[in-house]
């Protein structure tokens, strides 16, 4: 079942059956589709690897992005537990809302999506269902179809870090990295910075862009650019801006940036996001979806 969402601006498309991925997301103004396209296909079991043909659309990767064993999880695959596997839809009650589940015996993870106009206020929350405390992190993982043409801005993201080195935005070592580069590139990195109140992400091109603001219990922010460098039998153009709840790929190195969270038993934790459709020379269209995100008022 493929359900669909519009606004005046925005048309969505997302997949309950598959990780509720949202496969299309167009501004219907400039035409521009910003989630690379594909089918949703992969294999969904507890070994899955999430490789090129899995790469497509928008995800969320809980309780970790990096695979791995953990005592209270145990076997932890790549990019985690929601992608690809059946959520339930809870809530869809016209064509600018639906809220979407995913329930487990020891949590349950729901996301709630609201469209007005231009912006698309996305609500989150994770609730342990079970007896012993879960550690987690969050990374939203929607991947962005961009060209050279296109910009990428960061605000009030300052420090950034991949691997041992560190370097401010947008110069870096091999080049600039508010340019996007072409598919023959083969530039590939993921970087982490710390992301304070007010942080925000966007993407600027000729025909518009779309912007990321987040609330400010998500403190830390994740980049993925890949322009040809990954993965190396089958390269592919994408990039990924990535709130989330540690600079880090797995619950290791969560615990040791000191980013870990902690869900007790019986407790619920929430967040959310929102992303805006901006038009061509209009930086000024964003302040209601940013300010409803800031109040933390849920759709």
């Amino acid at each position: 079942m493929t359900i669909t969402l519009m606004s005046d601006r925005i048309h969505l498309t997302l997949e309950p059956g598959f990780g509720a991925r949202i496969t299309t997301l167009t501004d219907r103004r400039s035409g521009r589709q910003w989630l690379v396209e594909g089918p949703c296909q992969g294999d969904a079991g507890d070994h899955a690897g999430y490789g090129a043909a899995e790469a497509r659309g928008w995800d969320e990767c809980f309780p970790t992005i990096g695979r791995g064993v953990e005592p209270v999880w145990g076997n932890l695959r790549d990019h985690g537990a929601l992608w690809g596997r059946p959520w339930q839809v809870t809530a869809h009650p016209d064509v600018r809302h639906c809220t979407t589940v995913y329930q487990s015996p020891i949590f349950a993870f729901e996301r709630s999506l609201s469209l007005d106009g231009g912006a698309l206020a996305v609500a989150y929350s994770v609730t342990n269902r079970g007896s012993l405390q879960l550690p987690y992190l969050w990374s939203q993982h929607a991947l962005l179809a961009t060209t050279p043409l296109d910009e990428l801005r960061l605000h009030g993201i300052g420090e950034l870090v991949t691997g041992t080195t560190r370097f401010d935005w947008p110069p870096h070592p091999a080049r600039n990295l508010s340019r996007v580069g072409p598919l023959q590139e083969g530039f590939m990195q993921k970087s982490y910075g710390a992301a304070p109140k007010g942080a925000a992400a966007e993407v600027r091109g000729p025909d518009g862009g779309i912007r990321f603001d987040w609330s400010d219990d998500l403190q830390a922010f994740g980049l993925w650019l890949d322009y040809g460098g990954w993965p190396p039998d089958g390269p592919v153009h994408q990039i990924a801006f990535e709130p989330t709840t540690a600079m880090a790929d797995d619950l290791g190195d969560a615990e040791r940036v000191g980013q870990l969270r902690w869900l007790a038993p019986g407790a619920t934790q929430c967040w959310s996001v929102c992303l805006s459709v901006i038009g061509p020379g209009n930086p000024d269209s964003l302040t209601s979806s940013f300010d409803t995100v800031r109040s933390g008022v849920r759709p």
